[in-house]
């Protein structure tokens, strides 16, 4: 089935996105905003994308968010997870009954947060939202030369809709695009973004290198070491038993990347972070202000832990980076992040989480 794919977000992930999804036999329009300071005039010349080595001609490029969102069967938003209540604002008077939201970032509980700004503007529309634990792609463009580098594909990404008994309705249309694997809630699918534990610990431990290092910093094949992947171990332990608390599949980092296709089965975690071929060669973070440590901080352990908090699971681990990252920054996390009761949820237990998330 041929699908009409508005795409908000014209990033790594989007603009290969379109080039890949064009491929595939959709029709795709992918949407600039005009905030954006990314320089996309070669796309919008003639509607193509040099897609490793081959160009492909999407069905249009457009800055106007009506066009963008008018007669879509889809619109997925390959955007940061802090810019989903903005860009839910921009869009949110055009939309459709029937349309199918799919927020393709890493997972830090989207679809309630976009749910929640519809419900504060007042829009009614019979639309059905879902998220993904993380990008389908590991990509970068180039936007001087028009070419995106399509690394690889997440090959074991979980998904769930919010609430989820829309998932399996979602998952219909979205299995014309990707593999998904079925999620039980969008806090299993937050709970699986491999972001949080992999980036702060170890970004603000190499954060004298990272000042003085400035643009040629790597962290995958530098930061990560002997000694700072125990950080990654101890955050994933953390995850881990919330997960198991919340009735969950508790997955260890290592095998949910091989899993996914960025790891190599069968090593310790510091060798496949070193010598992975999807990510060893990812430069930065190359300043602190970098989302590695701002939003997978803000938007990433402070809701771990504030989902930890309301299940009753300990995570010292992880209040230890927090606070450690404001401390460098100058900023308390645990004010500023993202929390339960931020997005208007107040429980007493883990059933009780799990209820509303599916939407009984």
């Amino acid at each position: 089935m041929t699908l009409k794919i508005g795409i908000f977000g014209a990033g790594h992930g989007g603009v290969t996105a379109a080039a890949d999804l064009t491929k595939m036999g959709h029709e795709v329009t992918l949407y600039q905003s005009a905030e954006s300071q990314r320089n996309l005039d070669k796309i919008s010349e003639n509607n193509e994308i040099i897609l490793n080595g081959e160009a492909v001609k999407i069905h249009s490029f457009t800055r106007d968010v009506k066009e963008a969102v008018s007669g879509q069967n889809v619109l997925m938003l390959a955007i940061p997870a802090p810019a989903v209540e903005k860009v839910t604002e921009n869009l949110a008077p055009h939309l459709e009954d029937g349309q199918h939201i799919y927020i393709n970032s890493a997972s830090a509980m989207c679809s309630i947060r976009l749910r929640n700004v519809l419900q504060k503007l007042g829009i009614e529309k019979d639309v059905k939202v879902g998220e993904s634990m993380s990008l389908t792609y590991a990509s970068r463009y180039n936007a001087e030369t028009n070419e995106a580098n399509l690394i690889g594909y997440n090959q074991h990404n979980l998904f769930a809709a919010y609430p989820a008994k829309d998932t399996d309705e979602m998952l219909e249309v979205l299995s014309e695009m990707y593999d998904f694997v079925k999620a039980d809630t969008i806090i299993e699918v937050t709970l699986n973004n491999g972001n949080p534990e992999s980036h702060p610990g170890p970004s603000i431990l190499n954060a004298g290198r990272i000042d003085y290092a400035g643009d040629s910093f790597y962290l995958y094949k530098e930061g990560i070491t002997e000694h700072t992947v125990n950080v990654v171990h101890k955050i994933d332990e953390e995850r881990q038993e919330i997960c198991r608390v919340l009735g969950y599949e508790a997955v260890d980092k290592s095998s949910r990347s091989e899993r996914s296709g960025y790891f190599e089965k069968g090593k310790p975690l510091l060798e496949q972070f070193n010598e992975s071929p999807m990510l060893k060669d990812i430069l930065g973070p190359t300043d602190l202000e970098n989302r590695y440590i701002t939003e997978d901080v803000e938007s990433g352990l402070v809701l771990w832990a504030s989902i930890a908090d309301a299940v009753g699971v300990d995570t010292p681990v992880m209040d230890s980076v927090i606070t450690l990252t404001g401390v460098l920054l100058e900023r308390n996390y645990f004010e500023i992040g993202l929390t339960l009761d931020k997005l208007g949820i107040d429980i007493k237990d883990a059933e009780e989480l799990n209820e509303i998330m599916v939407g009984q």
